[in-house]
């Protein structure tokens, strides 16, 4: 994807500061990209900030202009209307972009299956600048996040934007990762340079927000149905085929929103990882178990479940039972249809 097919949106709203630095990084780092500036009905001194890096930028930018306080998530959308490019990406003004950022999200955003890329975040204090890059991985993961989130063209012309009638964060960010599921893309987490972020000043009353918190998530269990977790045990006799089919309906249910704990024994656990099983979604962890214990190793790894996950359920059927006393199992082909069927 050649430096000239990203469009960056960047909604301000005052914190002249914090906007100059991160327009400042975003200019050093991100050459050839387009910058859509949106001002939020910001302060005259942060309105000169963006009239001086729109001018410096020429054709690269667009500045817009309301003289009214938008929300963060309608100023996205705005944003989103006015790009063109095959890949968009939205940053907050407190987010600050380092050395080599954008290529993975670039390299990404090719694949047919890419619909939302959320880029590795750390917070801007305590970086370590020893800290080891990995470039290597993508896994799929269950929201991305306003500090950076990507989103590719195809995604946006089946989906639209946000739904800004939610809260601006956790809610609104899985309900367009559902939604990008629905129209047949990922949300993708990729591996790659850092891009700092810090968390977001919190306005309102704290009774608003929790009033908006929960009508929010009513409006997305509404959508979307209630999620729950599992626990499945492996067999050390497991058929490779049986295996990858296992895997197939987990990584179906972890897309919709399920958690799922997989504990496998060593010699399958050689396996899953030779497969790559062990990195296809952040919903899904494999433990491997002991290889003297095994019986023990499950009973600890059930009641810790079970602490975490109270209504969570343990799965049978896949060559084994998992044999834990007082707990009534669910079997797993039951569940797998729930995973595989077509959302609406």
């Amino acid at each position: 994807m050649s430096s000239t097919e990203t469009d960056i949106i960047l909604p301000v709203w005052n914190r002249p500061e914090e906007t100059r630095e991160c327009l400042a990084a975003l200019v050093e780092n991100s050459a050839g990209c387009r910058m859509i500036l949106l001002d939020r009905g910001s302060d005259p001194e942060t309105e000169q900030i963006l009239h001086e890096f729109a001018e410096y930028l020429g054709d690269g930018a667009i500045l817009l202009r309301s003289e009214c306080a938008r929300g963060f998530v309608e100023t996205v959308n705005l944003g989103l209307s006015r790009a063109s490019a095959p890949l968009m990406i939205a940053l907050r003004e407190s987010t600050r972009v380092t050395t080599g950022w954008l290529e993975p999200l670039r390299e990404a955003a090719l694949k047919p299956e890419a619909g939302v890329l959320v880029p590795v975040l750390e917070p801007r204090e305590g970086v370590s600048p020893q800290r080891e890059i990995r470039k290597d991985f993508q896994l799929e993961t269950f929201r991305g996040s306003f500090a950076a989130i990507g989103i590719t063209r195809l995604l946006y012309e089946k989906a639209g934007g946000f739904d800004s009638g939610m809260d601006g964060g956790f809610w609104c960010l899985r309900d367009y990762s559902r939604r990008a599921h629905a129209a047949g893309f990922r949300t993708l987490r990729v591996g790659g340079p850092p891009v700092l972020f810090r968390e977001e000043p919190v306005y309102g009353s704290s009774e608003r927000r929790e009033r908006r918190r929960l009508e929010s998530e009513a409006v997305f269990r509404a959508r979307w149905g209630e999620e729950h977790a599992y626990c499945l045990r492996l067999s050390r006799s497991v058929e490779p085929e049986a295996l990858s089919q296992a895997f197939d309906a987990i990584l179906a249910g972890a897309r919709k929103g399920h958690r799922f704990l997989v504990l496998s024994p060593c010699a399958v656990f050689r396996k899953i990882v030779r497969a790559g099983f062990h990195r296809l979604h952040e919903n899904i962890t494999v433990e491997r178990l002991s290889r003297f214990f095994p019986s023990r190793a499950v009973r600890s790894a059930c009641d810790r479940f079970r602490e975490t996950y109270p209504d969570g359920t343990l799965l049978d059927g896949i060559e084994v039972l998992l044999d834990v006393a007082g707990v009534k199992d669910v079997p797993f082909v039951e569940m797998k249809n729930r995973f595989t069927a077509a959302e609406v």
